[in-house]
């Protein structure tokens, strides 16, 4: 897997990845590793967490990935939730984050 420090997944389409050699958005539909780690990720859903799509998910490399959902109507209801990356495949994520760097320009420095 590629070495990265953030990745933010936005719901409105972009995808962002930040670390020292690459650094840049490009469109969701773009990546075909996409839906599958977003699937997987939603796996570890909590019971109490209503929410049946995100508006970001972010992925702290080695750290956490913090699922932020839309709230229901009701709005009342836990939208969120967090959860290690070593609980996640690491084969989905690692294939995901290498085909995102290849398609982000790489930082010139």
């Amino acid at each position: 897997m590629s070495n990265f420090n953030t990745t933010h997944i936005f719901g409105f389409g972009d995808v962002q990845i930040i670390s020292k050699e690459s650094n840049g958005i490009v469109k969701a539909q773009t990546l075909s590793s996409l839906e599958a780690l977003v699937d997987h990720i939603k796996t570890f859903k909590p019971e109490e967490v209503i929410s049946n799509d995100y508006r970001v998910i972010h992925i702290f490399n080695g750290m956490t990935i913090r699922y932020l959902g839309k709230p229901t109507e009701a709005s009342k209801e836990e939208a969120s939730f967090i959860l290690s990356t070593e609980e996640v495949d690491s084969t989905i994520l690692a294939s995901f984050i290498d085909e995102l760097v290849a398609a982000v320009t790489p930082v010139i420095e």
